[in-house]
């Protein structure tokens, strides 16, 4: 009866603890403050018992709308729901890659006028001290700063 009944049990476990966080990876909203939504993409991710691998920033976005945004703005974002344990964002600007500063959920946009590719990373952690993942996801994103 045992042999029977364990199969189905951890199948039950296994199921219910990739639920815990959703099927997908939650997806941030990144605002300028005071104006409008920035447009941001999917990107790598390991979610439940699913991971997916995506081309770099740059590539990912090359025929996307860029969002024109003023110099120094400061940009938002959030996520819904349980908030990652650690969050990340680089910056790639004319192929030098840079990590940004970010402060209480936001950041700012450089002064110089240019095309800047934004990867926003987010890791969920059940366990800080073990590294033991619930899930992680990363975001990409483009702006074009302009006088």
């Amino acid at each position: 009866m045992l042999r029977k009944i364990l199969p189905i049990a951890v199948a039950i476990v296994m199921l219910l603890s990739a639920c815990r966080l959703g099927g997908s990876p939650p997806q941030p909203s990144v605002n300028v403050v005071n104006g409008e939504a920035i447009k941001v993409y999917q990107s790598s991710y390991c979610w439940g018992n699913t991971c997916a691998d995506y081309v770099g920033p740059e590539e990912m976005l090359k025929d996307k709308e860029k969002e024109i945004v003023m110099a120094l703005a400061t940009i938002k974002f959030r996520f819904e729901g349980k908030q990652p344990t650690e969050i990340s964002l680089s910056k790639t600007h004319n192929g030098a890659h840079s990590q940004e500063t970010i402060t209480e959920n936001s950041f700012q946009i450089p002064e110089e006028n240019g095309v800047y590719y934004y990867s926003l990373s987010a890791t969920w952690l059940k366990d800080k001290e073990k590294r033991i993942s619930e899930g992680s996801s990363s975001y990409v994103f483009v702006v074009e700063v302009s006088d």
